[in-house]
């Protein structure tokens, strides 16, 4: 018997590219486990698509946020159509933290549906951050009529079980990663190629940090460090890539990134630095990950970023924030630096250290590709999801409580 698992998103899925779509464009197109099928509500539609078919779409040149009547409506649609397609699936698997989804617990508890929410961001859409938000005592409370939560990051896993959430509902699961499609570049001469046809400096040591240009991201510390060492290493290239127009992402702050480009033009680097916009293509994504040299990634809140597992995986040096849910996946001076938040400077000497240590880069790179290779797996992720949707179907089915591996408590260092 095949498992049928109902996807839902943000109704507007095809209208703004969010992580969630792309980590799982990539699992549905790589999905080979007969046991389950993945499957995506169309609310506008009224219908159910394949997981595959459902994903392949490219986006339009202006993203769009929905309306707070846009949003009450589609609770309207999203259970008229459930209702009606009602027998054609067998879990729901929600990706979204609004009203709508949150009363999808106590309604598919009433038909002996098993419901699962995947929870990505710590804080944002984990207990103790909804507990802050308005009604955030009912949110909790409907949350916890899910029969399972997905949490990318072991913190993130400890957030719900310190807010008592039973220990058979939360379930960690790292992102995998296409480590096919993310990998080194195979010689000096495949990354010249690579910087020749994107324009990017031949000799430079080139600093990359993928994601929205935001303020969460720590985009601003990662320039402003860039700027305080740039005289002295003046071999050095920033390289962001992600998203910097709100047209490009509708929650973006332009102000910040006008005023980032003019603190690089005041300081005279501007053709030390390219700021790329939205790179939908994985392909050239992969590319621009081969052609450089360091990952920066200073973000203030995260999951489990998987820009950060691709950097990874394409054996660039990671250099992050000491954010808890990263403690346990970059090891320090193992497989990449930790740095204080928010810490310019700390940022700054780690920049200058890398960038005049090319063995010690070598080192880094290589251990950050082998973790990903060990721990994030395409086929071990895969059979693990199935083994937890199985597990949640037979607590719906039967009523009892199916064993489930204990949470790992994190270590601070390897």
């Amino acid at each position: 018997m095949t498992i049928r698992i109902l996807h839902i998103f943000a109704p507007n899925f095809r209208q703004r590219f969010t992580g969630p779509v792309i980590q799982w464009r990539y699992y549905f197109n790589h999905w080979q486990e007969p046991a389950v099928s993945h499957f995506v509500l169309d609310t506008s539609a009224r219908k159910i698509l394949p997981g595959k078919e459902a994903l392949n779409f490219e986006l339009t040149s202006q993203h769009q946020l929905l309306t707070q009547f846009q949003r009450t409506a589609w609770i309207l649609a999203l259970f008229r159509s459930l209702k009606e397609l009602e027998g054609s699936y067998d879990l729901l698997h929600v990706h979204l933290l609004w009203w709508g989804s949150l009363l999808l617990g106590p309604w598919a508890n009433s038909r002996r549906l098993p419901t699962l929410y995947e929870s990505v961001l710590l804080n944002s859409d984990t207990p103790s951050g909804i507990l802050r938000e308005k009604f955030g005592n009912l949110k909790l409370k409907l949350l916890r009529q899910y029969t399972g939560i997905l949490v990318i990051s072991d913190y993130l896993a400890e957030d719900y079980l310190d807010n008592d959430f039973h220990a058979r509902q939360v379930h960690f699961l790292p992102n995998s990663v296409d480590t096919d499609l993310f990998h080194p570049a195979a010689s000096v001469a495949e990354k010249v190629a690579l910087r020749e046809k994107y324009g990017l400096p031949k000799e430079s040591t080139i600093l990359l940090f993928v994601g929205s240009l935001i303020h969460r991201k720590g985009i601003d510390t990662f320039v402003r460090a860039f700027i305080a060492v740039a005289a002295q290493c003046p071999n050095l290239f920033l390289l962001a890539v992600g998203p910097r127009k709100v047209s490009e992402n509708p929650s973006l702050d332009e102000n910040l990134i006008s005023q980032l480009n003019q603190e690089i033009t005041e300081s005279q680097l501007g053709g030390r630095a390219l700021f790329t916009g939205l790179v939908q293509d994985r392909e050239t994504l992969a590319e621009l990950y081969r052609a450089a040299d360091l990952f920066v990634f200073p973000s203030r809140n995260e999951g489990l970023p998987s820009v950060l597992l691709e950097g990874m995986a394409s054996g660039l040096v990671p250099v992050v924030t000491d954010l808890p849910v990263l403690r346990n996946v970059i090891f320090q001076n193992d497989n990449g630096i930790r740095v204080p938040v928010d810490d310019t400077q700390a940022l700054s000497e780690v920049i200058v250290q890398l960038s005049q240590n090319s063995s010690l880069q070598t080192k880094l790179g290589q251990n950050a590709r082998e973790t990903i290779l060990q721990k994030h797996g395409f086929e071990a992720w895969q059979q693990d999801l199935t083994g937890f949707y199985v597990s949640l179907l037979h607590q719906t089915n039967t009523g009892k409580t199916k064993a489930v591996e204990p949470i790992v408590k994190l270590e601070d260092d390897h």
